[in-house]
């Protein structure tokens, strides 16, 4: 009698299913952990792990604790790989492993290996066994490595060219503010009334394109994923920062006659945080609640202790944003288009940024909002970990 395959036992099946999951799986963790879990049921592996040489962040395992796969990875570095799959090989005597066989295969990067592909067995078996399945699930996991160390060095490049290219334009702006501020208060001579007004325009501009540098850089920087900022902990009190946030906005809210208000609640406590990035994500708020509030309206920072978090609320009664767009509002790049907003110069990096703040405290950033009744944008801090002092 035929002894009947199931459809993870077929290597041609298999072969279906790695693309389904790298189709369907963008997020290069979760796509590793189902090609290790489809690996553990076609081959009958107990296990297995990818790890980097040099990025951590890129390590994913499966049954196999994280401290153990780390240290057997650098020393299985020493083994000279004269195949793409190497079974069962003598290992370093720093790795003591309790499995029966086990294979490793090194994932190369423009002919350096960048990490290695481990799969463990409790049964012995030899290159012959399962050799289709295991060829598939290596040609898997090597696709989206090399995919993934492509992606990275390509964002690090471009991290790294707009970090030079915004320091680079932020001279000249600075030089330009101080000529045209001298224009301004005619410091070199009186100007008519068609002057002042070109002078205006050109502080305008000026601003806009320095807020522009700074969403671009920041929103680099800050990127709890790739960015390459240095967080920079001290004691941070939550309700100087938030006043200083509404005098630098209240000249802005005055000429809309909006109410800009704060309430700092007395449970706050000082936490160990960066101040520089929570100063601008709340700044970031305050100024997209006064852009986006209708005249004579009110704006409120809230700050509250609930349970072991820090809740920073920050609530407008403007025009409010739909269900559909409230999903997609942090994500870097996306403004809400509406006819009453066009006026209004944007990016679509600021959300992004104070979401981005948020994630790099261990927080996050979340909004709630009914569409004519006005939003609130949130920012959680735990009181955990490093945010305490």
């Amino acid at each position: 009698m035929q002894v009947q395959k199931t459809p993870l036992q077929d290597a041609p099946n298999i072969e279906y299913a790695l693309l389904d999951i790298m189709a369907n799986t963008p997020e290069f963790g979760a796509c590793l952990r189902s090609i290790l879990q489809l690996a553990q049921q076609a081959t009958g592996a107990s296990g297995g792990f990818f790890c980097s040489v040099d990025d951590a962040t890129m390590n994913v395992a499966l049954n196999v604790d994280e401290t153990m796969m780390t240290t057997w990875n650098e020393a299985a570095l020493e083994i000279e790989f004269s195949t793409p799959i190497a079974y069962s090989p003598p290992l370093p005597h720093q790795i003591q492993i309790p499995h029966k066989a086990w294979l490793i295969v090194p994932m190369r990067s423009q002919e350096k290996i960048v990490g290695l592909f481990w799969l463990l067995f409790d049964t012995p078996m030899t290159e012959n066994d399962r050799k289709q399945e295991i060829a598939a699930i290596v040609a898997g996991v090597r696709s989206i490595v090399q995919a993934e160390i492509r992606f990275r060095d390509l964002y690090r490049n471009q991290s790294e060219f707009v970090r030079i290219v915004s320091h680079d334009l932020r001279s000249p702006l600075t030089s330009m503010q101080g000529f045209a501020s001298m224009l301004e208060t005619e410091m070199i001579g009186d100007l008519n009334d068609k002057q002042k007004h070109f002078v205006s325009k050109i502080l305008s501009g000026i601003t806009q394109m320095t807020g522009l540098v700074d969403n671009i850089q920041d929103a680099g920087r800050f990127d709890p994923q790739t960015g390459f900022y240095d967080m920079s902990r001290s004691q941070c009190d939550l309700d100087e920062i938030v006043n200083n946030v509404i005098e630098n906005h209240s000249v802005a809210a005055e000429m809309q006659q909006l109410t800009l208000t704060a309430n700092v609640a007395d449970n706050v406590p000082i936490i160990n945080a960066d101040r520089n990035m929570l100063e601008r994500a709340i700044s970031n708020l305050v100024d997209n609640a006064i852009k986006y509030t209708p005249d004579n309206g009110q704006v409120t920072v809230d700050v509250e202790r609930k349970d072991n978090q820090i809740v920073i609320a920050v609530k407008d009664n403007g025009l409010g944003v739909s269900e559909d767009n409230l999903k997609q509002l942090f994500n870097r790049h996306v403004r809400i288009v509406r006819k009453e907003h066009k006026k209004i110069k944007g990016t679509g990096l600021g959300l992004f940024i104070v979401r981005s703040v948020a994630q790099r405290h261990g927080g996050d950033a979340w909004a709630a909002s009914k569409e004519g009744k006005g939003s609130t944008f949130y920012i959680s801090i735990p009181l955990e970990g490093d945010n305490l002092i």
